[in-house]
């Protein structure tokens, strides 16, 4: 999990860089991957070997970068021709994944995905566009989109119904906002062990019907745990 979290930051990094800086960065991490780092990084990034071979070459010259790249970024428009340029039905395919699989901050226009940038490119090349996670991070940056900020991670297996569960959420929701029927999400963390339990709050009992709960409140002590 903390391989591929650091692998979607490298990624949405990647977004911000030109073409220079992009080459040595991920040429960096290529050296730092050692045997299979140059293999592995050109299929994440989507950047050719021989580009981050240059790049490679370049971090071990010992030369200031800053004139190696002097008059060498190459100006806008030139180099090789944007995806959507070349594929018509690239955005409309990636807005339709994005469309069963997108959550949203109510408050503001942020628009988030729980799938990673990898996992979505390759479902586009399985719709027959062959494109990079880099590619899809840049455009999904375009589209409006942003990575999460909770970064917490997950104990144990998937469950296998998981994508079928959220589909059907999805679906629901869709129905309801056609109907102009009203849409209620709630955020909810909250847990309760159950059993005899001390909780917040109290209740109207008779002085001599105190209600007795254990003193300590091991969840093994319980019948199990309430998850709204």
């Amino acid at each position: 999990m903390e391989k591929r979290i650091k692998e979607e930051v490298m990624l949405k990094v990647l977004s911000t860089l030109n073409e220079a800086q992009s080459r040595w960065y991920v040429a960096k991490e290529a050296i730092s991957l050692g045997r299979g780092g140059l293999k592995r990084m050109s299929e994440l990034t989507g950047l050719s070997r021989p580009t981050i071979l240059k790049g490679m070459k370049e971090l071990k010259s010992g030369q200031d970068l800053s004139k190696i790249a002097e008059g060498k970024i190459r100006k806008e428009g030139g180099g090789r021709k944007r995806l959507t340029n070349l594929d018509s039905a690239l955005v409309k395919d990636l807005t339709h994944i994005m469309d069963e699989n997108t959550a949203g901050d109510p408050m503001s226009l942020l628009k988030w995905t729980g799938k990673s940038t990898r996992k979505i490119a390759d479902e586009m090349v399985d719709l027959g566009h062959p494109m990079s996670a880099m590619s899809v991070c840049r455009m999904l940056k375009e589209m409006g989109y942003s990575l999460q900020a909770n970064v917490k991670t997950k104990e144990g297996k998937e469950h296998p119904d998981r994508d079928a569960q959220f589909k059907y959420i999805n679906e629901q929701v869709k129905d309801f906002i056609k109907n102009k029927a009203p849409v209620v999400s709630v955020d909810t963390k909250k847990k309760e062990n159950v059993g005899e339990f001390k909780n917040a709050g109290q209740a109207w009992r008779k002085k001599d019907k105190k209600r007795e709960v254990l003193s300590h409140d091991f969840p093994n002590l319980g019948i199990g745990k309430a998850i709204p």
